[in-house]
């Protein structure tokens, strides 16, 4: 489910708002009803203000994406989505990014 989701974001939400927005880790229920999608925005973009334009473009592309993502997957049930920014990722992308310049 990370990667359809990943690449749903990437490949068909055409807002600009989510263009530099990676999706990092998806957490399903117990019962399949929902799942909290992590996501990091680019570096340069982790300030609160942008991470909230970022949560309002995830709100207008919630009912697309579980639309899309249930297509995709062939889902009975399409768990309800739930965005949430991963600080943890972001920290971790940081670092990745600091070790590659590093070198």
């Amino acid at each position: 489910m990370h990667e359809e989701v990943e690449s749903l974001i990437r490949d068909e939400v055409t807002d600009p708002r989510l263009q530099e927005v990676h999706c990092t880790l998806v957490e399903l229920s117990v019962d399949y009803r929902s799942a909290r999608v992590h996501f990091v925005t680019a570096p340069g973009k982790e300030s609160p203000a942008e991470i909230a334009k970022v949560d309002k473009a995830f709100d207008r592309a919630t009912a697309f994406l579980q639309s899309r993502l249930g297509e995709a997957l062939d889902l009975k049930r399409v768990p309800a989505l739930r965005f949430v920014y991963d600080r943890d990722g972001a920290a971790r992308l940081r670092a990745e990014d600091l070790m590659k310049k590093g070198q």
